[in-house]
């Protein structure tokens, strides 16, 4: 009988020893502003949130922040992805609700030259999903 106790704790240890776990938080990269209004002596902080980078590789994979969320080139629909901004709006809105003190979500979609039209369609309309209603393109060609 102690044994198979010994033998217990020993792939306890093992399974807990070599497993992962998958975190569910994101890092925002979240700093702090001072701002001086005027007729105020002392400075109210600003929290301020990186711009979101979205970008739309030639193979069609799409990046968020330097994480690939949706890699299926094939599916129109981009679990993935909304997850990921919906995630980051509720952070903006957070911030916000807090004391009224947050400068805005910023996000920046950029995609290769040989991206496809309605990949980028399919990139815009989750984004309208989550909300997220003020965009910026970066690197298109006229």
């Amino acid at each position: 009988m102690s044994s198979l106790v010994d033998v217990a704790f020993l792939l306890l240890t093992f399974f807990i020893l070599t497993s992962t776990l998958d975190p569910r938080e994101a890092d925002l990269g979240l700093s702090l502003t001072p701002q001086v209004p005027k007729g105020l002596t002392e400075p109210i902080y600003v929290v301020t949130q990186d711009p979101t980078r979205i970008r739309i590789a030639a193979d069609g994979v799409v990046w968020c922040n330097d994480e690939a969320v949706a890699t299926d080139v094939r599916s129109r629909h981009l679990p993935g992805l909304l997850t990921q901004l919906r995630t980051i709006k509720a952070a903006e809105v957070a911030m916000a609700y807090g004391r009224g003190l947050s400068d805005g979500l910023k996000v920046e979609v950029s995609a290769d030259d040989q991206v496809s039209g309605q990949r980028f369609v399919d990139v815009m309309n989750c984004l309208a999903e989550a909300g997220i209603d003020s965009v910026a393109l970066e690197g298109f060609r006229e």
